[in-house]
């Protein structure tokens, strides 16, 4: 018989309680939470703060939009030329140069570089300056000329012959036709400077913020003239302080394994490199490769006995893959020149429809392919290749690069007009461009590098970098002031020093890391971090000023 139990009707139901606090524990924890928070607000706070904070130094943003913008920049450069006329009375000399200026002013509009004619009394023996006719030269206060001219009369035709040495001419004027002279003196150093006065406008509108001068002295100068010297600045190279020049000799076979390289180097590039010395510094490497064959994607084809290559295969044959062909062996560009010698089954290697053998690659360097002399093998009577390449040998190859050398340098050549310009003449001529051309690239870097610190406002600024933006900013001043005082040695000095200064303050590596690392990316790091620690200590927090507050209510 079952029994059944029943409740009692008035039972109530109740959910167990867990005992009562001890109030020390409760005090235990109270200051277990605030000690967590204290240490977090006193201590970890300003920690992270310190080793968070990006410091950004103080720079003069504006003032470097102004230069890149052209603001502290003059419309055109100073290019000062002495007149000597000896031979012309006082006042018949001062009418030749006023006359002259006038004619080489309207042939010359909207210069960069501009002519300015004086006359100078060169005579050693003048005591007063009441018998001096001219200006001396020792107290004009113009700085270095970039011409000096000595003018004579003539009973024949106009003449301008410049010397072999550098900024020095003579000009012969007619005596009969004496305004005819003074307009073909104009006309000649209107064509003298033309191709600078061109170079000089390409490279200053070819920055974002030029001077508007520039387009406009382009468009009044001859189309071709100016398409001339545009394609002689594309295959250029943009000016550096300095250059690192690369000579390679890559052979398909196991022979020539050596050069005379040091001798080569000596006849044919030591002399222009001391005259370029101070316009810009070189460093010189060699190496030598064998079995280097030029690119797979290279084919050539042989007709009677001759192997030849296509024209428009002469842009892949440099073999990137394989010859170690480095980018930089020091601070400035390197300039590869690269002799390669066929195999003795490709013997002779020629390029169809070429001449020569050699060839320019727009500012990377010059290739030249050379066909050394086989000889018999004594024991077998196979023609081999020689194994060493003299000096003697090396002559024409070495002698082509140092062509390509100037041509890389955007340095005119001698068939290029004008024509008959000395190569000193032409080098004086890139000393003033390279200071033109670094001046405006400094310019360029410094309004950069503002945009980018105004633009980017989580990239930190060293204080190594503000110093080398103010010393760009000197530098640039000090650059302004010897172009107006036609100082071209001083110009590029300052300008050297400022490009190098703008170009390592805007690619500090500080600021260029920092860049890859922008604000979005710290969530995720910050969440992964701060989420599990941050979540209790904050449910902790909140109970505590809870139970605070009721307490107290």
């Amino acid at each position: 018989m079952e029994q059944q139990t029943k409740s009692p009707a008035n039972a109530v139901t109740t959910t167990k309680q867990p005992p009562p606090e001890n109030p020390e524990a409760i005090r235990l924890r109270t200051k277990v939470v605030f000690s967590f928070w204290a240490v977090i607000l006193l201590l970890g706070l300003p920690t992270w703060w310190k080793t968070t904070s990006i410091y950004r130094a103080e720079l003069p943003l504006q003032d470097m939009l102004d230069w890149a913008d052209g603001v502290h920049t003059t419309s055109n450069y100073p290019l000062h030329i002495w007149i000597s006329a000896p031979a012309f009375s006082c006042p018949n000399a001062h009418r030749l140069v006023q006359e002259t200026q006038r004619s080489l002013d309207d042939l010359n509009e909207y210069p960069i570089l501009h002519q300015r004619l004086h006359l100078v009394d060169l005579s050693a023996n003048i005591t007063s300056d009441e018998t001096r006719c001219g200006d001396d030269p020792n107290f004009l206060g113009l700085g270095e000329p970039a011409l000096k001219i000595l003018v004579e009369p003539t009973t024949e035709s106009f003449s301008f012959d410049l010397d072999a040495s550098p900024s020095t001419a003579l000009a012969r004027i007619p005596i009969k036709h004496p305004a005819g002279g003074v307009k073909a003196l104009a006309q000649a150093l209107q064509d003298l400077y033309l191709d600078e006065q061109i170079a000089a406008a390409l490279q200053t509108v070819s920055l974002k913020n030029h001077n508007h001068n520039a387009a406009a002295f382009l468009k009044s100068q001859p189309y071709d003239t100016v398409v001339k010297v545009e394609k002689q600045l594309s295959r250029a190279y943009k000016s550096s302080p300095e250059f690192s020049l690369t000579f390679s000799l890559f052979t398909a076979g196991g022979a020539p394994s050596s050069w005379e390289i040091q001798a080569s180097l000596r006849q044919h590039f030591d002399p222009l490199l001391q005259a370029l010395s101070e316009t810009v510094s070189f460093q010189v490497s060699s190496q030598v490769q064998l079995y280097s064959a030029y690119s797979p994607s290279v084919h050539s084809f042989s007709t009677q006995n001759t192997t030849y290559l296509k024209q428009h295969d002469l842009t892949a044959f440099v073999n990137a893959a394989e010859w170690p062909l480095a980018p930089s062996i020091g601070n400035g560009p390197t300039i590869n020149f690269v002799l390669y010698i066929p195999s003795p089954g490709q013997i002779p290697l020629h390029i169809e429809g070429v001449d020569g053998t050699s060839w320019l690659i727009p500012q990377w360097g010059g290739v030249q392919i050379f066909n050394p002399v086989l000889t018999a093998h004594p024991e077998t009577g196979r023609l081999v290749m020689p194994d060493h390449l003299s000096k003697d040998v090396l002559d024409q190859p070495f002698a082509t690069f140092a062509t390509q050398l100037l041509s890389l340098l955007g340095i005119s050549q001698p068939d290029e007009p004008p024509r008959g310009l000395a190569l000193r003449h032409r080098l004086v001529a890139y000393k003033r461009l390279s200071a033109l051309n670094l001046y405006l690239r400094a310019s360029s870097n410094l309004g950069s590098l503002s945009r980018l610190a105004q633009h980017l406002g989580q990239i930190p600024i060293p204080r190594n970098v503000a110093q080398l933006v103010d010393s760009a900013v000197h530098n640039l001043s000090e650059c302004s002031k010897a172009f107006l005082e036609s100082r071209w040695a001083r110009a590029l000095m300052s300008a050297k020093s400022s490009f190098l200064d703008s170009d390592k303050a805007f690619f500090d590596r500080s600021m260029v890391g920092q860049v890859y690392f922008p604000d979005e990316h710290k969530v995720a790091v910050y969440l992964p971090l701060l989420g599990p620690i941050g979540g209790p200590l904050i449910v902790g927090l909140v109970r505590e000023l809870k139970r605070l507050a009721s307490r107290r209510g």
